[in-house]
């Protein structure tokens, strides 16, 4: 799509929607941990196409986005889940495995008879086995090999059939992974505020107080006061929920606390290098979207050395590149501000993760969180680009350019295979 994701409706593996009505449902809330896997196409923006609706024939395997594909959407169906759902509850890193390569083989069969124009193939093993065994552990470089494995046989068929010259690779990961050793409960820690929390997979609960989601697990979401249907900005805010902000700020496993004071203005803070604002000034119809960061009483949460003043967003992720916070100026302010996003969002502190109660296998390694190590995601291509990647949502533009299709006009991401 080329966009944010919590531009689209996405903010992150959990969320709650205070504003709509669900009749089906106990709460209005998502978790992609489980069968709400199935919704995703119906949560994000219907007005933005997917690469699948717009490059065809296009074929999915095991893409939790996939609207759109014409000829097939591999790992979609309940007897798929059945055998996947059961491995991972468990944690059965070998049974996982296995329903990935049966997948794998699947695809690969179909992609040799469609030779589709765009053929998606996600594996998620190395993410899962990180999580349990970590990024360098046997059974991840034996995940990533089977990937290796599908690559050649894909490169294979299509130079078998006669198209293997037409035929690029693109290697994509959406995140980074980094060394946890510390698992906070925050749900419980919130029941022993004397708070009713709602929180996956908790959510008949009777007149909570507070939403908690959680993703990654290296980042929480928390919606105050979930029944109120309308989003109050954090000035508006009850003076219980400043008080809970300033406990959750003294929390070790809490690097970084945000919220948003306006639809254009976020606060950011730090226990110990205090607090900026981020202010955000939308695009206009000559002019790109800018954003300042206006440090409050001499305070750096970002660490991008002072004050940074009217920024485009190739300036903004200039600013903050090499820092320990890659990109968090534009992330962060797009992030606090959107619709289905809580009213206080917490980045966990390098070596913690947020979701001790209710994850099946303890995680000795985590993404979720602005920092660095977990914000780097890897990318390798077969083209040449003509300028350095920046963003995941630059993939989109990019493979667009590469298939000879115009450009999406409402894209925030830009091609890499362009200079300008």
């Amino acid at each position: 799509m080329g966009r944010h994701p919590a531009r689209a409706g996405l903010p992150g593996l959990r969320w709650y929607d205070r504003a709509r009505s669900l009749a089906w449902s106990p709460a209005q809330s998502r978790s992609y941990a489980g069968i709400d896997i199935w919704h995703v196409d119906r949560d994000v923006d219907p007005t933005s196409p997917t690469l699948f609706e717009l490059a065809q024939p296009s074929l999915s395997s095991s893409c939790m986005l996939a609207r759109g594909a014409s000829h097939g959407r591999i790992g979609r169906s309940v007897a798929w889940m059945l055998r996947a759902a059961p491995t991972h509850f468990r944690g059965d890193l070998e049974g996982w495995r296995r329903v990935e390569q049966r997948a794998m083989q699947q695809f690969l069969h179909r992609f040799a008879q469609v030779q589709p124009r765009l053929s998606v193939m996600v594996v998620s093993g190395p993410d899962k086995f990180s999580h349990q065994r970590g990024p360098f552990s046997e059974i991840v470089r034996r995940s990533v090999l089977d990937i290796e494995h599908a690559v050649t046989m894909a490169k294979a068929m299509a130079d078998r059939d006669g198209w293997g010259d037409r035929l690029h690779v693109w290697l994509v990961g959406d995140h980074g992974h980094a060394p946890v050793t510390q698992h906070d409960d925050l749900h419980g820690w919130l029941e022993s505020e004397s708070l009713r929390v709602l929180a996956h997979p908790q959510l008949f609960v009777r007149r909570p107080d507070i939403a908690l989601m959680v993703g990654g697990n290296a980042m929480a979401h928390l919606y105050v006061d979930p029944a109120q249907r309308t989003r109050r900005w954090w000035p508006d805010q009850p003076a219980r929920w400043h008080t809970l902000h300033e406990r959750l700020l003294a929390r070790p496993s809490v690097d970084l606390l945000c919220v948003a004071e306006s639809p254009t203005v976020s606060q950011v803070q730090h226990a110990q290098r205090g607090a900026a604002r981020i202010v955000h000034v939308p695009a206009q119809q000559f002019e790109a979207e800018r954003w300042s960061y206006l440090p409050l009483a001499d305070g750096d949460p970002l660490q991008l050395g002072g004050a940074h003043l009217n920024l485009d967003a190739c300036d903004a992720w200039n600013a903050s590149a090499n820092t320990n916070y890659p990109d968090a100026l534009v992330q962060l302010s797009l992030l606090t501000t959107a619709a289905r996003s809580g009213d206080i969002i917490i980045s966990a502190s390098p070596g913690w993760d947020l979701r001790t109660r209710f994850e099946p296998v303890v995680h000795v390694s985590t993404h979720g969180a602005l920092l660095r190590d977990q914000m780097l995601a890897p990318l390798l291509l077969d083209t040449p680009s003509a300028r350095l990647p920046q963003r995941t949502s630059d993939v989109v533009p990019s493979a667009l350019d590469l298939l000879g299709l115009p450009p999406l006009p409402f894209a925030e991401g830009r091609s890499f295979l362009r200079t300008v």
